[in-house]
């Protein structure tokens, strides 16, 4: 198995593999789409050249922030998820959305660059508390704020 950081172009392929209500996952640096227009939107260049790209690309410099290894990367990854299990009182996909990668990648997947160095900002958005995650978590799902503007003007400022 190749290392994060021998992962240079992003690809994408079709698959069964995708949880239901995700758009890709990103496997061991290849990212896997239910549909054939994400693949074809990830795979038309060899550049990052779309919001998706961007936000699974973050993911692998993420990995690469973990000591180079994949497997810590999705101990790391699914643990947070298991931390953030309350949040599902608040919204079903709040776990998700409040894990320290997720809210990395969320946050800069807008910036095509941003995935060119490796990723550690997730270690900041490691260090909210439950009981920040939860205020925030309520404070998101009653706002009809996009993610992206609400992790800069609502968390960001938290963790600086």
């Amino acid at each position: 198995m190749k290392k994060p950081s021998n992962t240079k172009i992003i690809k994408a392929k079709k698959s069964w593999l995708v949880p239901s209500g995700f758009v890709a996952i990103t496997l061991f640096g290849t990212v896997y789409c239910h549909s054939e227009i994400r693949v074809e939107e990830i795979n038309k260049t060899d550049g990052i050249d779309c919001q998706l790209e961007s936000h699974e690309a973050i993911h692998v410099r993420q990995a690469e922030s973990t000591k180079n290894s994949w497997l810590l990367f999705y101990i790391l990854y699914i643990w947070q998820k298991i931390k953030n299990m309350p949040l599902i009182f608040i919204d079903i996909n709040a776990p998700y959305k409040f894990s320290a990668f997720e809210l990395e990648a969320y946050a800069y997947q807008d910036d095509w660059n941003y995935c060119k160095n490796i990723c550690t900002k997730w270690k900041s958005y490691d260090k909210l508390t439950m009981k920040q995650k939860r205020e925030l978590a309520k404070k998101y799902y009653n706002s009809d704020m996009y993610f992206t503007k609400f992790i800069h003007e609502e968390i960001d400022p938290l963790i600086e």
